[in-house]
């Protein structure tokens, strides 16, 4: 992006102050180009969230890293919270969502108050770390909200074992009643969620990685203001830089 002839500002700028023009390029698609930042940061798209307390936190971080951007952590967060913010996103997989979780004796209102904290739309309803069913806002309507969810959660859902090829969870999820995929870990444990808008968009976006890395390389920072804690990074997860 450029200025206009004769239009470069002395001060910062937001969308509401610009209008951006387009202008021709011989680039046919999106994916014909390499948005990663040359400053050092490692991110694979230009995408930084910052100065938002209410928003910068662990769930932003992750699902920002995920696809490949950055989050600042806010400046006036104690450093025992970033620390675990830092670990927190460091041990998140490349490809699934971190799902909101339940037991069958939490109550629907319990249920009302998660749901809308992931994207996917859903909560998982475990027992003893196995998915057993999976509640909605839909399975909350007209429901008293004392109810426990094990009397309302749908368990007609698909689950897949970790290794599952993206593509193939894609397709087991195109006729389901629900879509999210619970990916399940060898012993039967919620590993994460997957939904058909994540398994494209895991195809689209590449997140920032080590060489070491086999999960998701997240890269949470903190702002100048903030003295970083010492972290031990966690094996094959999550980079984050400072």
């Amino acid at each position: 992006m450029r200025f206009l002839d004769g239009h470069r500002p002395g001060y910062d700028l937001t969308y509401d102050d610009v209008f951006i023009m387009p202008n021709r390029s011989e680039v046919a698609s999106r994916f014909d180009v390499d948005l990663s930042t040359a400053d050092g940061s490692g991110t694979t798209i230009p995408v930084v969230v910052a100065n938002m307390t209410a928003v910068a936190g662990r769930r932003m971080a992750e699902t920002v890293a995920r696809r490949g951007g950055i989050v600042i952590l806010p400046q006036d967060l104690p450093v025992p919270a970033v620390q675990q913010t830092v670990q927190f996103v460091k041990s998140r997989d490349l490809v699934l969502d971190t799902p909101v979780t339940l037991a069958p004796d939490d109550s629907v209102s319990d249920a009302m108050a998660l749901i809308h904290k992931r994207a996917h739309g859903v909560a998982v309803v475990v027992f003893e770390g196995r998915p057993i069913g999976l509640v909605s806002e839909s399975s909350c309507l007209g429901v008293d909200r004392f109810t426990r969810v094990r009397d309302i959660a749908a368990s007609d859902f698909v689950t897949a074992p970790v290794g599952t090829e993206p593509r193939k969870i894609f397709d087991l999820l195109e006729h389901a009643p629900i879509d999210v995929a619970v990916v399940t870990s060898a012993d039967g444990t919620s590993a994460g969620v997957l939904t058909r808008t994540g398994v494209i968009r895991a195809g689209i976006y590449t997140p920032p990685l080590t060489a070491s890395d086999d999960y998701v390389s997240a890269r949470p920072s903190a702002s100048p203001a903030m003295w970083p804690p010492r972290l031990v990074p966690s094996p094959k997860r999550v980079s984050t830089c400072w």
